[in-house]
């Protein structure tokens, strides 16, 4: 979901032409509409946080099973949400009525004032932002997990402060580059500029994890026996880093992960949930699943797959328009939802292309986290204090492997993991279709459990799916860059350098 927000967000500042809004409607018929489509949102939350407070009160023993089915719809809501927004400003001119009511005049002429894109996706950060709101009360009445639950305003901070790390510094950066093209045109049009311009991706990358601990309120992992066990671990695995940090949620959330490139700014972190509920051996296995992403260098193809998919499709769209320019001309003029064909392409390309490597990668981690848990006897039938742990994580035993297999599973439990009780057709197809959207990142634990399972009886597997996966990616890697090639010579290099 976070990756797809910020594909979300940042389609919705691009500058291409929104459609007009229906009916012959004007700027104000087409804010209404948006506002229409935002209220109708909101009482579906409304109508979803009154029954799960409801249902609890009428029947807490049935906590788990209200608890997950509150959490399928929530998700359900919060993709409708993305999608209705997106209608809104294609469909319903929310779009056209940003671009052509905030403006000012430059030299003569009508332009988009600086920022004013970050307005076209404003309704669905107002829907973000009035769920946690609305939600607070079912998110409290669910957690029961012996914490105090944070107020309403922490609970809506606590949840900006993410987005905010996550969407604001990329969005600001990219909306700038796009305000600095309108306002400083001989800037923008410099080969240097362009340049820099495409290092902003790989340079977010370096500079986030400096950001993440202000704006997370992320704080270092106490003096005590939680770091002096992953200190051990991580020379054992000989993983560089600059701290492991502490994420405080007030138990709200169960979730650890990685951040930064290079090892002078490389954070693992951790919420307090995880190092508090999850036995020591668990969070361990979690720990070697976030080094196990450093160490198969997944970050750095993270980088170098967005880069390369940039250029490649910029070089693309440049060789349509110089082949194809009168006719897509033509038809945008006589269809405005054609200027959506080049999001809706990187969103699929996306989706589908990023989606099959990175949850390869993720598989890829998973097997190391079993074996930073591992020792190096294959038959092992349990570990003990006095168990000695190969050094590098070069060990892959069963005990390893359930070890990792539990906090996978306790993970997905805390997260509203789906059950498979029999349920009617409608039900589901919600479910498979939840499922799957859920999945598309990191993929179903169901199937990653089962792999990692398959390796205790045949641990060939894993070696062969490791060759495998180097293929995949330096496949990919090497696709990507014949086709910046191909391309390139067919646009005109300085052609393409000129529209990035």
């Amino acid at each position: 979901m976070p990756i797809l927000l910020v594909l979300f967000v940042t389609a919705a500042c691009l500058p291409v032409p929104w459609p007009e809004p229906p009916l012959g409607l004007d700027a104000a018929g087409a804010a209404s509409l948006t506002a229409a489509v935002v209220g109708a949102s909101f009482l579906a939350a409304v109508a979803l946080r009154t029954w799960a407070v409801r249902a609890l009160r009428r029947t807490p023993e049935r906590r788990t099973a209200i608890g997950r089915t509150y959490g399928r719809l929530r998700r359900v809501l919060g993709l409708a949400n993305l999608f209705a927004v997106g209608y809104a400003v294609g469909g319903l001119g929310w779009g056209w009525a940003v671009q052509n009511t905030l403006t000012v005049t430059r030299d003569g002429w009508e332009v988009l004032a600086p920022f004013a894109e970050l307005v076209i996706p404003l309704p669905y950060f107002v829907l973000l932002a009035g769920g946690w709101l609305l939600y607070y009360d079912a998110e409290k009445a669910l957690h029961g997990n012996g914490r105090r639950f944070p107020t309403r305003l922490g609970y809506a901070l606590g949840h900006a402060r993410f987005l905010g790390f996550l969407v604001a510094l990329p969005l600001v950066l990219y909306t700038g580059v796009q305000a600095l093209g309108r306002f400083a045109p001989e800037l923008a049009g410099a080969d240097a500029f362009r340049l820099a311009s495409l290092a902003l991706l790989p340079g977010m990358a370096v500079v986030m994890p400096l950001l993440a601990k202000p704006l997370l309120g992320l704080r270092r992992l106490p003096d005590g026996p939680d770091r002096d066990r992953l200190d051990a671990l991580a020379r054992r695995l000989r993983f560089r880093y600059t701290d492991v940090l502490l994420w405080p949620t007030h138990g709200t959330m169960a979730n650890a992960f990685i951040a930064g490139l290079l090892p002078q700014a490389r954070y693992v972190v951790f919420t307090d949930r995880i190092l508090d509920e999850f036995p020591t051996d668990e969070v361990d296995a979690i720990f070697g699943h976030e080094v196990g992403h450093q160490r198969h260098g997944h970050l750095w193809l993270y980088a170098a797959f967005f880069v390369l998919s940039v250029v490649d499709l910029t070089a693309l769209v440049v060789w349509v328009q110089l082949h194809l320019d009168g006719w897509v001309g033509r038809t945008a003029a006589a269809d405005p939802w054609w200027v959506m064909l080049p999001t809706a392409g990187l969103a699929a390309y996306l989706f589908l292309v990023f989606g099959f490597l990175s949850r390869r990668c993720e598989r890829q981690a998973d097997v190391f986290g079993c074996r930073s848990a591992s020792c190096g006897n294959p038959a092992c039938d349990g570990h003990t204090p006095d168990t000695d742990f190969p050094a590098g994580g070069t060990g892959l035993c069963p005990t390893g492997i359930r070890t990792f297999v539990r906090a996978l599973e306790r993970v997905d439990l805390l997260h509203g993991a789906d059950d498979a009780t029999p349920a009617r057709p409608a039900a589901r197809l919600l479910r498979g279709a939840v499922g799957w959207l859920r999945a598309w990142q990191h993929g179903s634990v169901r199937r990653r459990v089962g792999f990692l399972m398959s390796l205790i009886d045949n641990p060939g597997r894993e070696r062969r799916f490791q060759r495998q996966t180097v293929v995949v990616g330096a496949a990919l890697m090497a696709a990507l860059v014949v086709v910046l090639v191909v391309l390139g010579e067919a646009v005109e290099w300085p052609k393409l350098l000129a529209a990035l």
